[in-house]
């Protein structure tokens, strides 16, 4: 992986390409757009190429589609293309400090976060980093919208008990259940 940004896994969604350009956009673009226009983020912590090449481009749909239905609101071409480039950008974290350093750096327009429940915490997996993670956020922000998920129905309820949504990896509906979160508490 030495030299590799990310890895993306082929799912047999073709909206692969658009997220892993948007992904790379998105990295490249933040601070800038936040800066300019006070663009909002959504950090994604998964460790799993398979997972993250399965979860962004539903995002990506998502964001996009709501965005557009915005743009069609713009004045002029000029207010469109604005209020495209202020749409939502989403950033991948594979690791705790990863995730965190994205938090710190962003807190002010983090719009939420969907994260794993177990990945790596300076450099060893960790089967509570999710766990965590929302500690750590919720000790400063009680509101933000988060969503744990996992293999693990177990962390269901440890998920509610932390003040996260819970999203089973092993559900037949797990993209259907992704869809749901993201449209009402982004949406």
């Amino acid at each position: 992986e030495s030299g590799f940004d990310k890895m993306f896994v082929w799912t047999g969604n073709s909206r692969i390409f658009l997220s892993i350009i948007k992904y790379v956009e998105d990295k490249l673009n933040v601070r800038h757009d936040i800066a300019r226009a006070g663009v909002r983020v959504v950090i994604v912590v998964e460790d799993s190429p398979y997972y993250y090449s399965t979860f962004l481009p539903i995002l990506y749909t998502i964001i996009m589609t709501q965005t557009q239905r915005l743009m069609s609101q713009g004045l002029n071409d000029m207010h469109r293309l604005r209020r495209m480039r202020a749409r939502p950008k989403i950033l991948l974290a594979s690791t705790y400090d990863e995730a965190m350093e994205m938090y710190s750096e962003f807190r002010e327009n983090v719009l939420g976060v969907l994260s794993d429940v177990r990945y790596p915490v300076g450099g060893t997996i960790d089967p509570r980093a999710g766990f965590k993670l929302i500690e750590t956020i919720r000790n400063e922000s009680h509101n933000l919208p988060i969503v744990l998920m996992s293999k693990e129905p177990q962390n269901r309820e440890k998920a509610y008990a932390a003040g996260a949504q819970f999203i089973d990896k092993n559900s037949s509906t797990l993209i259907q259940d992704m869809k749901q979160f993201v449209q009402t508490q982004f949406g």
